[in-house]
Formats: structure tokens, sequence, C-alpha cells
């Protein structure tokens, strides 16, 4: 290990070389000297004194160098505002391999997890306790100080022991660095171990994003055939915003053009998921998703869910949103838990426990696509309470509390937990999932699986023209680039709600509040759905490129949320539930009323039915099928509404 003064005096004599020294006569005093610590003549010294003495050192370097020329001015002072800047080209971590053994490099990264600052020693005098014999050692390149034994012949002492009075030691903190979620390859963001030393200790916190420049070395262990390899952090800067693609200035100038035609939105929607047929109210509800409503004193984030049958390209909807975004993250709601999805402990080799961010703060000011929603545990959704409304995610386990950011907007797809989806109970029911998660989410959308020859066809030949390599068929309005650039433009937008708009809003809210007086089991409707109204309504004049919100965009945003409303029977404009909007029944028939009807249709002039024809015959009405129709009946029996006859036939006591 070099003292100060050797490493000193070694800038000196390279920065007293022909190349330097011409670069050094061209400084003014408000000039900045720029260098990249990987030069092998820099790259040692920058290692071992750190970031901050480095710059020091050099720094007085270039001034011994200068007063070499100018001895009749105080160099120092004269130049005090000189600035020294560390350049170096940033590489990407998936490309970071052997090849880099013992070089520096410079990358961007997110703190995966992090652990308490330690200390660990630098150098020391070792002596043995009882003959007196030492001798000064320093750390060997796995910061380990080996601890030899007495080799005075006379002295039979097996572990020689430091000196406290000649400790020199220094801090350190490991963190796990993820690769940004924008740069993986194939979403599988490659990590590194880093560790971090000197005044820079304690300047890392989980879901950060850095700017790191290290040395790539390998950590021998003679243990192991393999060995682990580390990042050794000299410097790290926080990083405020991630590279976003966005359009070019021409891109931009015609889109702002465009957006002033009544079908540029339309065009728009029809960019997303091309592959899928229809769905327009739900894409342009995923637009709106993504560009978003306005971050402030309240959450402007919004988020989605999709409900329905299998089959019906929910999956679909979710994977094509991943792909044009770049801060996001798809997973699945089966595969993942809940300290996965917030914040989950790590042991490292040494039995130390350390804090790890899940998907959702490593997903903050971006997205995470959740699939198979209902299919994650009690527990493991009750963690997402906190995260979707306050936007932290907490954990206290083993001594460390631990609260991150989770600006996340979350777009989730379930299935009924029954196959298919079932008017009779409720949305949570259906799918499982407790009203006060349900009521985070500003849209949920109901996709039913329907026959109908004409529909049915239009998806089958939309599909069929998929494989079609017809020039003829038209391309969509944006790429998935295109429509990435434009979702990373509008988003930073933030635009204002005018007077006339905020009247709208509660005006369109009172109707809302109607709706949840008839049917309560189908939507719950309070101030949380006001507040997604103006999320929505703000969004919406984003995509447009508006400055302020208008009443245009509220009237565009309550046609798509009483589409919505209408896949669970209820009428948005009459403020009432109509059954046949959800099950097909006819009029205002409820599916009670429905199967009192099939009821006594099947009896016999006694009032008598036979179980199998009833039941056949309500399986086959609109408003049931066979699991729907057991269960209705079920009800009735142990509600004692019906009883069985002696020959088996069944008739109805109420």
């Amino acid at each position: 290990m070099k003292t100060e003064s050797k490493m000193a005096d070694d800038l000196v004599e390279t920065l007293s070389s022909v190349k330097w020294t011409n670069i050094i006569d061209g400084l003014t005093p408000t000039s900045t000297f720029t260098i990249d610590p990987r030069l092998d003549v820099f790259s040692d010294i920058f290692m071992e004194a750190g970031y901050e003495d480095f710059i020091d050192l050099l720094r007085n370097a270039i001034y011994t160098v200068m007063g070499q020329k100018y001895s009749d001015i105080d160099v120092p002072s004269t130049f005090a505002d000189i600035k020294i800047k560390l350049e170096q080209d940033k590489i990407l971590m998936h490309s970071i391999s052997a090849k880099h053994e013992n070089t520096v490099v410079s990358f961007e990264c997110i703190i995966l997890a992090s652990d308490v600052a330690k200390t660990y020693i630098k150098e020391c005098k070792l002596e043995c306790p009882k003959c007196g014999y030492g001798f000064s050692v320093t750390c060997d390149h796995n910061r380990n100080i080996p601890f030899e034994k007495c080799v005075n012949p006379t002295c039979r002492e097996a572990r020689l022991m430091p000196d406290q009075d000649t400790l020199v030691t220094e801090n350190i903190q490991t963190v796990f660095l993820n690769e940004p979620l924008e740069e993986a390859i194939m979403n599988s963001p490659k990590m590194f171990v880093g560790k971090i030393k000197g005044t820079n200790v304690g300047t890392a916190f989980v879901g950060q994003k850095k700017r790191v420049i290290g040395l790539f070395k390998t950590v021998y262990d003679p243990k192991k055939t393999e060995h682990d390899v580390i990042i050794d952090v000299s410097y790290i800067e926080d990083l405020d915003d991630v590279k976003l693609v966005k359009p070019t200035e021409s891109e931009l100038i015609k889109l702002k053009e465009e957006s002033k035609k009544p079908d540029f939105l339309k065009k728009v929607v029809k960019s997303y998921a091309p592959h899928i047929y229809g769905y327009g109210d739900i894409k342009k509800s995923l637009l709106l998703q993504l560009a978003g409503g306005v971050n402030g004193k309240r959450r402007g984030d919004i988020n989605v869910l999709l409900v329905g049958d299998p089959s019906m390209a929910k999956s679909e909807l979710l994977k094509f949103g991943k792909k044009i975004t770049q801060t996001s993250i798809y997973t699945s709601g089966k595969g993942t838990s809940a300290a996965g999805l917030t914040i989950g402990m790590v042991k490292l080799s040494d039995g130390t426990m350390i804090a790890q961010a899940g998907v959702l703060p490593l997903c903050s000011g971006g997205f995470a696509f959740i699939d198979e929603f209902d299919k994650m545990n009690k527990l493991d959704r009750s963690s997402m309470h906190e995260a979707m409304e306050q936007q932290t995610v907490s954990r206290a386990v083993a001594g460390i509390q631990l609260t991150l950011p989770a600006k996340t907007s979350i777009l989730a797809a379930a299935n009924p937990k029954f196959g298919k989806y079932d008017p009779a109970e409720s949305l949570g029911e259906n799918i499982n999932v407790p009203p006060a998660l349900l009521s985070r989410f500003d849209l949920i959308w109901l996709i039913k699986d329907k026959v109908d020859v004409h529909t049915d066809l239009a998806k089958a030949n939309h599909i069929l023209n998929t494989y079609s390599d017809d020039k003829s068929i038209e391309k969509p309005y944006l790429t998935p680039k295109q429509l990435m650039a434009y979702i990373n433009h509008v988003r930073t937008a933030k635009p204002r709600l005018s007077n006339e708009t905020r009247k709208e809003i509660l005006k369109i809210y009172e109707k809302m509040r109607q709706l949840s007086k008839e049917d309560e089991s189908a939507l719950a409707i309070g101030t949380r759905q006001l507040e997604a109204l103006i999320r929505l309504s703000l969004a919406h004049a984003k995509l447009l490129f508006k400055a302020e919100a208008d009443v245009e965009d509220v009237h565009s945003v309550k046609a798509v949320l009483g589409n919505m409303f209408e896949t669970f029977g209820l009428d948005m404009d009459k403020g009432k539930f109509d059954q046949s909007l959800l099950t097909g029944v006819t009029g205002k028939e409820t599916k009670e009323q429905a199967a009192n009807r099939v009821w006594a249709e099947a009896s016999d002039p006694n009032g008598d039915v036979s179980i199998t024809d009833f039941m056949k015959a309500l399986a086959e009405s609109p408003a049931f099928d066979e699991t729907s129709a057991k269960k209705l009946f079920d009800n009735w029996d142990r509600s004692c509404i019906v009883r069985m006859n002696k020959d088996g036939t069944w008739r109805k006591i109420v």
C-alpha cells in the first residue's frame, strides 16, 4: 500500500510528462481539467486513495507542476477555481466480464440491497503478546489482515495480536448493484456485489439509481474453484433521471399537429397491441394509465385491473405494455411473494441479513405488470395496500426498519376462481380479492367470453391477417418504439384542471355514487373513484398535448367509464343496475326472477319439480351456467326455500 506522499510524488511525476504539461499550460483559473481514472497512470492511485482524496492529491499535483512555470504568483489561490472532472465512457453492466479483471469500470445501476456500515482494518502493527516481537502489515486484496505466528525461535506464541494504538481503519458497506431495467437483456438484469468505502459509505440506499466508478476484481477463496467477483467502488453519484427514448424534434412537431385532428387518439389507441382485435375502450384506458395523472400532494399513478374469462388476451395486453415501457417489470402473482413485490431479506456469506428491494420499489417511477393477480395468497396481497395508495413499501424484520418509495403504476390481470365469471357473485368473490384492495384500482374491466357470430368471425379474420404478408393490410399508426417515445414525452407534462372541468367532474361523480346504491355487489364507488376520475381526465389531456384539462377530456373519460361500468351491468346514464347488461337476461329480470320463472315453467300442476329438469333448464338460460345454477339451488336448499318430496321431486316452501 502506497503512502500519501508516495502517491503525491507519482502524480507529480506523471503530470510532468510532455503530454500532460501541454494540457496544464493551457489551463486558466476557470478551466476544467478532465481525466479518465481508468488510465494505468491514475487507476491504482484512484482506487487506493478513493474519490475525494484522489481529487485533492491531483489538484495539489497540478499546482506543483504549475508552480514550476508560474514562480512569480501564488498558484493555489490564483487557480483555486479550477474544476477537476472524472470522465469515463459508460459501459452496460451485462457487458462487464472477466476481460475487465483489475480494471476501472463505470456504469449505471440500481441499489438492489444494502448492508449497514462496517469497519475493516487497513493497516496496523502486529505484536507478539509474549516476547514483544512485531512488525507492520497492511490488508490484502480481500481486506484481511494476516495474523501470522511469531517467528521468534524462543517463543511459541501461536498468534500475533494487533497493537490497538496503530490501527488504521476505514468504513465499508456492502451493496447489491442491479442493472437498470431499461438496459437489461431478456428481462434478466445483471447483478454485482459492490464494496463502498470511505466517505461514500452511507450514500447508497435501496431503490436508488446511481452512477458507479469502481475496480472490477476477483475475490480469491482457496476453498473454492470458482471465485466471487466484486466491484470495489471508489465513486458513486445519484442519477435523477433514466435515459428514456423520446421523440425527435420533427416527430414531436408532427404529433402535436396530428393531435388537433379528431381521429388522432383513435389511431394511437389502435397502435396499442394491434395484433389483438377490438378492446378499443380497454386499450384507451391502458394508454391513459401509461400517460398517468399529475403527481403532487395526491397519487398521480393510475392502477388498472383486467378481470375476465380465460383466453381473452389479458396477458397479451400486459406483455405489450411491458414492451413499450422502459422502467417496468412483468411478473406473475402465482410465483411472486410479498417479499418479492415489496422488500425482502438476503443473507450474505457471513450470515448478515440485508434488505433487498422487490418489484414495486425497483419499478418506482414506472410500471409493474402483474399477471395471475388472483393466484396471490392473502398475505402477499395485503402487502400491496400501502404500495397502491401511499406509494411506499415498509418492512421491519431482524432489527431493520425500512421504508422505500414505490411510485409505481400497476396493471394486473385476474381470472375468475371458478373458471368463468359468475354474475351472481360480487367481483371480490369471483376473483377472491378483498374490496379494500379492489378500491385502489382506478379502472376495473370485466372481459366476458360471449358468443357472437359477427364478432367471432371478425376476430378470426384479424388473427389470420397477422400471419399474412399482404401489404394492403393497414399498419399501425405508431410503431412500438414510436409509441414508447410518445408515452415517455407526455408523461412529463403537468396539465391543470379548469373551473368548468372541476364542476363537470363533480356531476359525473354524483352519478357514479348513485350506481353504488343500486348494486353494492358490483363495484364500490367512493372518494377514491373521484380521485381516479381526476387522474384520468388529466391523463387524457396529456395524450392530446394540452396544458389544461377541459370538459371535452372529462366527457371522453366518462364514456370510457360508462363502458367499463356496463361490463358489470351498471348503466351510468340511468344510474341503475341493469342485469341484462351483465347476463343477457331481457328487460329488468333479475337473476332471482329468472330462476323463479324457470321453476314455474318446469313444475307440474301440483307445483312439484324434477330437480334434473330444473337444473338443465336453468343452466341453459342466459343468466346461468351449470356452476351458478347449482350454487343457486344449494342456497335455496340451505335457506329452506325448497324441500324434497318422498318421491324425489322438489317443492317450493316460500
